[in-house]
């Protein structure tokens, strides 16, 4: 029954998307009136029901994010301030043919629980994915990316998307994943990094929250394009995220550790 209920629920959502959106302000109006939605349960878990209404705000604004994002090729350009304000996390690559959007779920007992839509544009048509995770289940990953890097090489333009995630006040990740655009589609599996284990579409690490919390900044994973070089804080084995940096040089095929 609950199924059902959802499934007009997203038949409705539908009909009035494409009744209602006829400009990049109108559809940040109806995304916004869902997502304040989400907030306002978010900070109202504890009530009765509360947590019902959550879960399906969220997937209201996950749908309709993906349908706007997927049918309305100025969407990869506007920037949505509204949004913003509200804290959606908003990532657009220098050539403005990779975007993508994440929002805190409010879901999440000991930590962030983060949904994510990527969306892409090829010959002018863009095109959307949705990465929701399942409630009740493992959430696989639940992080928000940050900032998107662009390199260029072996005939394809890579997006170098960073990525946060904060699962509790110890367990916490940051990292890179690689992306690239071919065949019309967004393979975001692509085997940029070597290191002695092989070869990995990722290169992140994991590290103990609280060891960064009293910092005034932060160290953090970026990528140097002058140099082509990955740059991640080292984390030493108490988990603790240290000054120090470890370095990936791209070689020309992938990125590799440069020696300290």
């Amino acid at each position: 029954m609950k199924t059902f209920k959802l499934i007009i629920v997203f038949c409705c959502c539908f009909y009035s998307a494409n009744l209602f959106a006829q400009s990049p302000q109108a559809i940040e109006a109806d995304l916004l009136r869902i997502f304040k939605r989400v907030n306002y349960y978010g900070s109202h878990k504890k009530e009765w029901k509360a947590i019902d209404s959550l879960e399906k705000m969220n997937k209201i604004f996950g749908f309709k994010l993906k349908y706007y994002t997927s049918k309305y090729p100025g969407t990869i350009n506007y920037p949505f301030t509204e949004l913003v304000k509200e804290r959606v996390v908003i990532a657009t690559s220098a050539d403005g043919l990779f975007r993508t959007y994440s929002w805190d779920t409010r879901l999440g007992s000991t930590g962030y629980d983060f949904d994510n839509v990527l969306q892409y544009k090829v010959s002018g048509k863009v095109s959307s994915s949705l990465k929701m995770d399942s409630v009740g289940k493992k959430h696989n990953p639940v992080y928000w990316y940050s900032k998107i890097y662009t390199l260029k090489a072996n005939n394809k333009v890579y997006y170098l998307a960073a990525y946060n995630s904060v699962r509790s006040s110890v367990d916490a990740t940051q990292g890179i994943q690689f992306f690239t655009i071919e065949n019309g589609k967004l393979n975001g599996t692509v085997l940029l990094v070597k290191t002695q284990t092989g070869m990995h579409s990722k290169l992140y690490f994991d590290y103990n929250f609280l060891s960064v919390v009293n910092m005034k900044v932060i160290p953090t994973i970026y990528y140097d394009a002058k140099t082509q070089s990955i740059h991640s804080p080292l984390v030493n084995a108490k988990r603790e995220v240290t000054r120090d940096y470890i370095v990936y040089k791209f070689t020309g095929k992938y990125f590799e550790r440069v020696k300290n």
